[in-house]
């Protein structure tokens, strides 16, 4: 046990007698490996207390008395045969676009390969035209309506990616509607510039055209968004149809120049060479991964770079699932994030998401919860924020309306969401 540090002022929020409280605290904040990323600190019949927003004791409930003791405000929230986790993850998302592609889910389902919609006047570049014909404020209501719903869903944190602008006023808009998503909307968010997702379509056919745009994204694009602090992270698609390993190493050292996190699109299509990129960038993350060998795993746990897994788009496009198994035994730290995104995986419950992490990915429930929790958080940078539950982070926290965490993969897509936190706020 915790002790309970002075009390703060205002209103006291207490979890009370929870079932299982999954805390994933042991005292580190690095994103955990092997063995470790299935231990979940998991303690039966106790309490959280929350103040000021952050949590200030966790404890056997026998002993929350004397620690709430002369409180007048209390406002008790009773667990009883439930779960209490910290708030999900998501460590990739694209949450910001405008329009949609459905007819694109039906092209798919009727047989169309990736080519075959492109060709269609489908796929990235579609969102990138639909996206840069809405207003600032009309992309922020569409993205808005989607975060909500995701929040419902348990996830309290968000990694928003651009790339459905692809020129500087149409990135600087995704990433404005990003940092208000995380400001005003009071949503937590970490912000990532993705202009190399794709090239854009005036640049295509065009003598030099590749040339032209990748110095307008590294000499252009970059700085501004680094000047007016719209983003955290930057991000390149590295694979086959999208930039090529130097292409996309040219990108992201100049990101790394101008003070920007890495964070990499990798071998989703084949052993591209994006993976070995992202380890020898040091990246914080490695996302996709459908196609790896011992000597990229063996590379991504030396650096120590976070292996992101989206089973999402998997199950959407039909794809293979990434090793997750092979992972944890490589010694890799593993995420699970939603890759919400318009074209190939629209999915919003990330809770849902992390189930199919244990049915492609072969993660246990157990490893699949830190994947989508801690380590997705350790990948952001957030570990000292969110994650856990321990006194002084962010009381971004969830209830489940069952005895069981294993019942968010048991009972996959049940709507097992009873309650959640943000910031000690119930807001679902």
């Amino acid at each position: 046990m915790i002790a309970a540090p002075a009390r703060a002022a205002g209103k006291t929020v207490v979890l009370a007698d929870a079932r299982q409280l999954l805390t994933l605290a042991d005292g580190t904040a690095s994103a955990r490996t092997g063995r470790a990323q299935g231990e979940l600190g998991l303690r039966e019949g106790w309490s959280v207390v929350i103040q000021g927003g952050v949590i200030t004791w966790t404890g056997p409930h026998a002993e929350l008395g004397p620690v709430i003791a002369g409180n007048r405000d209390l406002e008790i929230h009773e667990c009883r045969g439930k779960v209490v986790l910290p708030g999900l993850v998501d460590s990739h998302t694209h949450l910001v676009w405008g329009g949609d592609r459905r007819d694109e889910l039906e092209m798919r389902l009727a047989g169309a390969d990736y080519e075959a919609i492109f060709a269609a006047g489908g796929g990235i570049l579609s969102s990138v035209r639909q996206t840069r014909a809405l207003s600032e404020d009309e992309l922020h209501r569409a993205s808005l309506r989607r975060a909500l719903r995701m929040r419902a869903c348990g996830t309290t944190t968000f990694e928003i990616k651009s790339g459905y602008g692809l020129d500087l006023e149409g990135e600087r808009r995704q990433l404005r509607v990003a940092r208000r998503l995380g400001g005003d909307d009071g949503l937590r968010v970490r912000a990532t510039c993705l202009a190399a997702h794709a090239l854009p379509a005036e640049f295509r056919g065009v003598e030099g055209g590749r040339e032209r745009f990748l110095e307008q994204v590294c000499e252009v694009i970059l700085p501004a968004i680094v000047a007016e602090g719209l983003a955290d992270y930057a991000d390149v698609f590295c694979d086959r149809g999208a930039f090529t390993p130097e292409e996309s190493r040219r990108v992201l050292l100049r990101a790394r120049a101008l003070g920007l996190g890495l964070r990499v699109h990798a071998n989703e299509l084949g052993s591209t060479g994006g993976a070995l990129l992202a380890a020898e960038l040091g990246a914080a993350s490695a996302d996709h991964l459908l196609y790896l060998d011992d000597r990229e795993r063996a590379a991504l746990r030396e650096a120590g770079t976070v292996a992101t897994l989206l089973p999402g788009t998997s199950l959407v496009l039909g794809k293979p699932h990434a090793d997750g198994r092979a992972l944890v035994e490589a010694g890799v730290p593993v995420a699970v994030a939603s890759d919400c995104n318009p074209g190939s995986c629209a999915l919003e419950s990330l809770a849902l998401v992390l189930a199919l992490a244990c049915y492609g990915c072969r993660l246990s429930p157990a490893e699949a919860i830190c994947a989508a929790t801690h380590n997705a958080a350790a990948s952001l940078g957030l570990a000292d924020t969110v994650g856990r539950i321990a006194p002084g982070l962010a009381a971004d926290l969830l209830i489940l309306a069952t005895d069981d965490y294993r019942d968010l993969v048991y009972h996959a897509g049940s709507p097992l969401i009873a309650a959640v936190f943000q910031g000690g706020e119930r807001v679902v």
